[in-house]
């Protein structure tokens, strides 16, 4: 520094907690040239007098320089938004297309937005599992299939019944139970009786079979022999009629399991699940 020159100062001050703290004006000569030119700042505080930060005073710092991490709830939300976003989207494409290609206009919006999501990660609680699924509350509702899926709650959109493989034995993960259909499953607050797959029992073009213990039947069988738990989404009418929107109902156990004639002469399986006691209420 040239001796002519005014020595510059530096303002210190210490601001946390609020009102805390001293300041000072610090001469030059708290600064350091290094030998590579650098300049090394030693840290100077005037009438500085030892300062006691509370518990809840350094908690509060700490939560606001870390940085938020949504919650398993929050992630669900997130993707149910993006959904419902996507879906508006693709809707009003949909609805500028009418007229023109006829599959690109009644193409199922729900399930290209389902397609869209997952291309784009935009989807969570993957793979399937046994059991709670993160971020799911009992009653939460959703509009659609394909909002199970993207969530991880029920991942086979056209099946009733869905299911893993767990050492070479296949295992419930989840049903969608509804009442309206021909095969007449019946739903109250701690049990379903639920019909199997299989046998065009919906399907009315085709002709109907005896329903067979394979795939999601048996799956719900051997949860009930492994004595695994099942999530029950519950299929109820919409209030305008016009299809479904579906209600998580929570964790149940399969009770036992027989064959009967259905309403088509065919034999139907038949599961009655029983809802896991200490779980909050269905409304």
């Amino acid at each position: 520094m040239n001796p002519s020159q005014k020595r510059p100062v530096v303002n210190a001050s210490r601001d946390f907690p609020p009102g805390r703290g001293t300041s000072t004006n610090v001469p030059d000569k708290a600064f350091k040239k290094s030998r590579a030119g650098d300049v090394v700042v030693h840290h100077a505080v005037a009438n500085s007098e030892p300062v006691e930060v509370s518990p809840g005073e350094e908690q509060e710092f700490r939560n606001s320089h870390q940085e938020h991490v949504p919650t398993p709830r929050e992630k669900v939300h997130e993707v149910l938004r993006v959904f419902k976003e996507v879906f508006t989207q693709l809707d009003r494409e949909k609805q500028a297309r009418r007229g023109g290609d006829l599959y690109e206009a009644t193409a199922r919006i729900d399930l290209k937005t389902q397609v869209f999501l997952e291309k784009e990660g935009k989807h969570v609680n993957t793979p399937n599992r046994i059991g709670q699924v993160p971020g799911i509350e009992v009653g939460d509702e959703f509009q659609y299939k394909a909002e199970l899926r993207v969530v991880g709650l029920h991942f086979r959109t056209m099946s009733g019944i869905d299911y893993v493989e767990v050492e070479g034995v296949k295992l419930a993960t989840s049903i969608v139970s509804s009442e309206r259909y021909d095969f007449d499953d019946k739903f109250d607050a701690d049990v379903v009786i639920y019909t199997g797959e299989g046998g065009n029992v919906i399907n009315k073009e085709k002709k109907a079979e005896d329903q067979k213990m394979i795939k999601g039947n048996l799956a719900l069988a051997n949860s009930m022999r492994h004595k695994r738990e099942v999530r029950v989404i519950r299929g109820d009418e919409r209030w305008d009629g016009k299809g479904k929107h579906y209600v998580y109902a929570g964790l149940y156990l399969v009770d036992k399991y027989w064959l009967e004639k259905g309403v088509s002469g065919k034999s139907v399986y038949k599961f009655k699940l029983c809802r896991i006691p200490g779980q909050p209420p269905l409304t």
